[in-house]
């Protein structure tokens, strides 16, 4: 007599039955309608089906795009620019000076007022030199009068023209302490007030020319000097303040020579020292624009001397090809 399995469980074994074997789980990765398709034999599949209509126009539009882009490489130009510092100027604006130290006693005129030549703009002081010219004329008319009671008397002769002489020095000294106008014109600017002292040199009017014109003056890096040329050169300006406006300006002259900065600001003058900052050599570059006024936002406004902004100088081009393959520039 068998003795019962231990894998057996307890019911099994009372009644002397074999416990089933149970056999592993295979996992079938194919489709059932394929796995007999198989096994009758049929025949294999074909690749998916493509039309041929949409590839071949496909392959059309992109062959076209390709040359077009080809095209437009080798056609279409990348311009070079340099940018520099622009400066307007108005042409025939003369800065009256003074040409002695003081103070302003008065102010003879007014902006917009039109002067003729000789016409006084500003008095300084003069009281001293009032004074002294007084003191002068007294003695040079007791020098006269006892001349004339003894006309023989060569020292008082000569003391009589040693006066003359004092006398000439006492009238200029106290014409030095008017400011004239040197020429006829409109007073544009009064530079200075009632009390204010000044200096030899200090600016006291502005006075514009009839035919005064508008220039923009143009301050390059001087490493563009040789890229730049009266005749060839585009420059636009832009002026400062209004950056939706931009102006073709033509090319009146380039300066043959680079130079530094305490030069170029010599060259636009002692009114604008302050007003720029230069670093580096610079080439000055002058320009006309075509009228004295500017349009922006529909409005027009008149250009003012001092006005600042930017100038932009085409200087070369050359194709997209050319920039993105550098090596047929020499073919």
């Amino acid at each position: 007599m068998t003795e019962p399995s231990a894998d057996r469980g307890p019911a099994e074994a009372e009644r002397g039955e074999a416990a089933p074997v149970r056999a592993p789980v295979r996992r079938v990765i194919f489709r059932q309608a394929a796995m007999e398709a198989h096994r009758r034999g049929a025949r294999p599949g074909r690749p998916l089906h493509i039309v041929s209509t949409w590839t071949r126009w496909a392959v059309r539009v992109t062959l076209l795009v390709v040359a077009a882009g080809l095209v437009f490489a080798a056609t279409a130009r990348v311009g070079e620019y340099a940018e520099g510092i622009a400066v307007v100027r108005r042409e025939g604006r003369v800065v009256v000076t003074s040409a002695v130290s003081g103070t302003v006693q008065s102010i003879e005129v007014q902006p917009g007022q039109r002067v003729e030549a000789g016409r006084v703009l500003v008095r300084l002081d003069d009281a001293a030199q009032r004074a002294e010219l007084d003191r002068v004329l007294r003695e040079h008319e007791q020098r006269l009068v006892e001349l004339l009671r003894q006309p023989a008397d060569d020292a008082r002769r000569e003391r009589l023209a040693a006066l003359d002489a004092q006398l000439q020095l006492a009238r200029a000294r106290l014409s030095e302490r008017t400011v004239v106008a040197a020429q006829a014109g409109l007073v544009s600017d009064v530079r200075v007030r009632p009390g204010q002292p000044v200096g030899p040199g200090d600016a006291v009017v502005s006075i514009e020319r009839d035919e005064a014109r508008t220039v923009v003056v143009g301050l390059f890096p001087g490493h563009y000097r040789p890229l730049l040329s009266a005749a060839d050169t585009r420059l636009f300006l832009e002026l400062e303040g209004f950056p939706d406006g931009r102006y073709e300006v033509s090319v009146r002259s380039v300066a043959d020579e680079v130079v530094g900065p305490a030069e170029a600001m010599r060259y636009l003058g002692r009114d604008r020292e302050g007003a720029l900052e230069l670093r580096g050599p610079v080439v000055v570059v002058e320009t006309l624009m075509p009228s004295d006024t500017f349009e922006a936002d529909d409005t027009e406004y008149r250009v003012y001397d001092g006005m600042q902004g930017t100038l932009e100088a085409k200087l070369r081009s050359e194709t997209l090809l050319e920039t993105l393959v550098p090596a047929l520039k020499e073919l």
